[in-house]
């Protein structure tokens, strides 16, 4: 680390504040308890909902496994931002971080974490999850080859797109229409849905298609640029406007099939099919408005997750999920469709340990210990006995949620999503009836677009999400991003609502230049480049996922 002097003073003096009585990064004043076992002061970032970690039985197999005590140091979302902060720039953090620290954090602050590469042969929990689901260790690996973290793996209770399309198949069966497959007969259902009172309540509250407001950070999921998967741009889940096509990177903001969207979109906000809050709602009113009014449905088309998630249990059989749509019915391109499972299945850096932990062995060992099917079961979905039922190695029960803890059970008992550990494919999970019925939902929803990933190389047509970049890397990014993010989301919104995008497309699209987005467009693909040399090492192929 560079940071030195009134730099560091800060930073520390933040730390002390922030951690408060609690020790301020690796370890402890004494390194063992009275009868000699070894203190691991693991740092956990979770949600605001659940209970603290010492009263959640599967710590107690936790401490077991590493045959040391766990000195724990929790913090909700809403405030770890300010802590880690102030933990990087004083240079110290916990001996273990779990759900702290992202891809950004390590091309930034590497020198504050243990590699791991050199650790996985006493880590056999982990190198089996490796071999397994080597995408996993791809993007645990940093450019320069090291581990710096161990990963959340899940790929059995994900889909491959978070953007399923959804309409309401009840009001088209009402009005003698089919599912659309073009713009053009989306627009004609939709124009129907606005005029001719499909959910026949003799009122004019029908939503013909409502979206997730994009802002001025850039689009995110249950957004309408995923429709250019049309004319055959993968969508990701990542950089604004970025996508790859046969291993190239390039960025459709400057593409023309984007100014073809736009126009399609400002088309459907002059016929007054677009929700004239779908650029001011916020997420709650957002979601509010898709569970519809008294038990009648309101929104006719949207995109989303699943359906009883999305539009609740007394209107969710009204919606069918649509595949991708085609810009026109002659049109050569095959359309494919939008991609973030690789983001939604792997997450890295779920589990740090920090470069200074004075118990090193025993902190490898309960990052190891995350890896053992039973510890990543419980991990993720609550203790043994109150929240699963272990039925046999590798088969588990997930149980019914105690009465007033339906919603926010496995939240409650566990670290959710937030876990490090691998729920592998060869793990049984029998759910209760209702989880099930909702988990299988979502993977009908998804196989509804097996076709368009037939169309998809997901080893050459994927911008993946965690790759790793070095500090260089994010610093011309980010730097460049100020002058192109906030400008392309603005015109987008105005172009949707005003119009104006034919005539303003080659300043807008010289402004863009103007403002390096080619050099990001290059520095992404050098991003890229080295990632996919990566995965051809690790032996990664994404298609097995299809």
């Amino acid at each position: 680390m560079k940071r030195k002097s009134a730099v560091f003073k800060l930073g520390a003096m933040a730390c002390v504040a922030v951690f408060a009585l609690s020790a301020c990064g690796g370890g402890n004043d004494s390194a063992t308890t009275k009868d000699g076992k070894p203190i691991v002061t693991v740092q956990v970032v979770h949600d605001s909902r659940m209970e603290s970690m010492a009263k959640q039985g599967w710590t107690k197999d936790l401490e077991k496994a590493c045959d040391c005590s766990i000195k724990w140091q929790e913090v909700a979302d809403s405030s770890w931002d300010q802590q880690k902060k102030a933990s990087l720039a004083a240079g110290e953090v916990a001996d273990v971080t779990l759900s702290g620290f992202g891809t950004s954090d390590m091309s930034q602050y590497s020198s504050l974490f243990l590699d791991l590469k050199p650790e996985l042969k006493n880590m056999p929990n982990l190198s089996k999850a490796f071999k397994g689901e080597p995408y996993a260790q791809a993007i645990s690996t940093t450019t320069d080859g090291k581990v710096m973290g161990s990963p959340e793996i899940q790929p059995q209770l994900a889909a491959r797109t978070s953007n399923h399309m959804f309409i309401n198949k009840t009001w088209l069966d009402k009005l003698g229409l089919k599912v659309p497959t073009t713009w053009d007969e989306l627009e004609t259902v939709l124009k129907a849905f606005k005029t001719e009172d499909p959910n026949g309540n003799g009122k004019a509250d029908e939503v013909p298609l409502d979206f997730n407001s994009p802002d001025t950070s850039g689009f995110g999921l249950f957004q309408p640029n995923v429709l250019l998967s049309s004319m055959g741009i993968v969508v990701p889940f990542g950089p604004l406007g970025v996508y790859v096509n046969d291993g190239k990177v390039a960025n459709y903001l400057t593409d023309t099939r984007y100014k073809s969207l736009v126009e399609y979109l400002h088309k459907l906000w002059a016929d007054g099919v677009i929700s004239s809050q779908a650029f001011t709602h916020d997420w709650s009113q957002y979601t509010a408005g898709l569970q519809g009014s008294n038990g009648t449905a309101t929104v006719g088309m949207t995109w989303m997750y699943a359906p009883t998630g999305t539009f609740g249990k007394a209107l969710s059989d009204q919606y069918v999920t649509m595949p991708a749509l085609k810009q026109t019915a002659d049109q050569k391109e095959a359309p494919v469709w939008g991609y973030n499972g690789d983001d939604a299945s792997y997450s890295p850096y779920r589990a740090v340990i920090a470069a200074n932990v004075k118990n090193k062995d025993a902190a490898i060992k309960l990052v190891d210990a995350f890896y053992s099917p039973d510890i990543s079961v419980q991990a993720h979905f609550g203790t043994f006995g109150s929240a699963v039922k272990k039925i046999a190695t590798n088969h588990y029960e997930i149980l019914q949620a105690p009465k007033g803890h339906e919603d926010d059970w496995q939240f409650y008992q566990s670290l959710a999503d937030r876990a490090p550990g691998w729920i592998s494919n060869d793990m049984k999970l029998d759910y209760p009836n209702e989880t099930k019925a909702e988990n299988d939902e979502w993977k009908k929803a998804d196989a509804v677009y097996d076709a368009d990933y037939k169309n998809v190389n997901f080893n050459k047509d994927i911008f993946y999400s965690n790759m790793p970049m070095t500090t260089e890397q994010t610093n011309t990014v980010n730097s460049n991003n100020t002058g192109i993010t906030q400008y392309a989301m603005s015109k987008f919104a105005t172009w949707v609502t005003k119009g104006g995008v034919d005539n303003d497309w080659d300043t807008y699209v010289a402004y863009l230049k103007k403002n390096k987005i080619d050099e990001n467009v290059k520095t992404y693909q050098q991003v890229y480049n080295s990632f996919q040399k990566n995965m051809s090492k690790i032996g990664v192929n994404l298609n097995s996922q299809k």
